[in-house]
């Protein structure tokens, strides 16, 4: 056998991610074609809280912020969050998380009647929750990512949303992080924008995407 005949074929699966590495991008981010996603704003994740994070009611405010306007421009939010069960086997760091306890509430003044609610497993929206469906069914190809925190439950759902062909936006400053082994959790936080600015998608401020669908006409 030639080696040629010997190498197996190699077959394509999935799709491309949604950007080139190093080339910036910028997305056609309107409520018509896109989602705002908050992930696990909850109160587990906060500054003293069972896992610290320093900035997370800044980040939560911001995405609050935000919020409003997309919701009053006619767009869609969903909001994903990590919620266990009592019958589920849980691990005994996420107990914090166990369904009506105060670290699985959401930050207070963050959901309205009308937004959706997506409970996930793990840490990647894509990976442990039906949130790729939700976004197909509602014809969004597009998502404006916040959440907690940043290099971890955030970066996971939107290489996961990338990697399924979603242009994916992130919010630089409705995010936070928790400090990682000798690393500050601003130092973290501002890692991992880069990461997936470099890599995934677009970074854009609150204020930014406010200002832009101000001026968005309304249908």
């Amino acid at each position: 056998m030639t080696e040629a005949q010997s190498t197996p074929e190699h077959r394509g699966v999935g799709v491309p991610m949604s950007k080139i590495p190093g080339v910036p991008v910028s997305y056609d981010l309107t409520p018509a074609r896109t989602a705002l996603v908050s992930v696990d704003f909850q109160l587990a994740f906060g500054n003293g809280s069972c896992e610290h994070v320093p900035h997370a009611e800044a980040a939560v405010a911001r995405f609050s912020e935000l919020a409003t306007q997309w919701r009053a421009a006619g767009g869609v939010v969903i909001h994903v969050h990590t919620t266990l069960h009592k019958d589920e086997n849980v691990p005994q760091s996420r107990t914090a998380l166990m369904e009506g306890s105060v670290g699985a509430s959401f930050y207070p003044d963050l959901v309205e009647d009308g937004d959706i609610l997506i409970r996930k497993l793990g840490f990647s929206a894509v990976a442990g929750s039906n949130l790729l469906e939700v976004l197909r069914n509602h014809g969004f190809d597009t998502a404006v990512v916040g959440g907690l925190t940043t290099p971890i439950c955030v970066q996971t759902t939107v290489d996961g949303l990338s990697m399924a062909g979603i242009s994916v936006a992130v919010l630089s400053d409705a995010t936070a992080s928790q400090p990682i082994g000798t690393y500050s959790a601003e130092l973290a936080h501002d890692f991992s924008i880069a990461r997936m600015d470099y890599l995934v998608g677009q970074v854009i401020t609150t204020e930014d995407l406010i200002r832009s669908v101000s001026e968005t006409p309304s249908n």
